[in-house]
């Protein structure tokens, strides 16, 4: 699907995938390794934001957590879930911007959850903000998980081409 007609169904609180590698930079290519080390389909996950006829990712990358147009993040997986994305919610996602981003909790969370409230790595930090709106994602900061564990709650998975 192309991103011009899905744009309108995407609300806030919304899990945006993505499956960036490649050989193109230094960056792409240890996220491409990271993907292929870990058998997932997925290298990124972050938050969509929708707010003054605009939308966002609200996203843990380095060097620190940030709010971003989605319309320039490329091609991604959309996973509706229904977040009723209350005040609160959207107060503590927006209170972590700017929060320094870690490679090493990146690394850890292939090994073991991440302490609890963590917001410094991708998934942690979508774990943390969606948890605010009732929806448990599991224990495991990792893309795949947390994308497996929204599909688990119904999510169903559009691809969209995002040029």
């Amino acid at each position: 699907m192309k991103y011009a007609d899905i744009r309108p169904s995407i609300k806030s609180g919304d899990l945006i995938a993505f499956g960036h590698g490649s050989f193109k930079s230094w960056a792409e290519f240890k996220v491409l390794l990271v993907r292929v080390f870990t058998l997932s389909s997925y290298s990124h996950v972050a938050i969509a934001w929708a707010v003054g006829g605009r939308v966002f990712v609200l996203e843990a990358v380095k060097p620190l957590v940030r709010i971003y147009p989605l319309s320039l993040s490329g091609d991604f997986y959309h996973l509706p879930l229904g977040a009723p994305w209350k005040p609160e919610t959207e107060e503590f996602a927006l209170s972590r911007i700017g929060v320094k981003y870690s490679e090493l909790a990146a690394i850890q969370a292939y090994f073991k959850p991440l302490d609890s409230g963590s917001v410094n790595q991708c998934s942690a930090y979508a774990r943390e903000v969606l948890l605010k709106d009732g929806i448990d994602l599991g224990p495991l900061s990792r893309p795949d998980t947390v994308v497996a564990a929204a599909q688990q709650r119904g999510a169903v998975m559009t691809f969209v081409s995002n040029p």
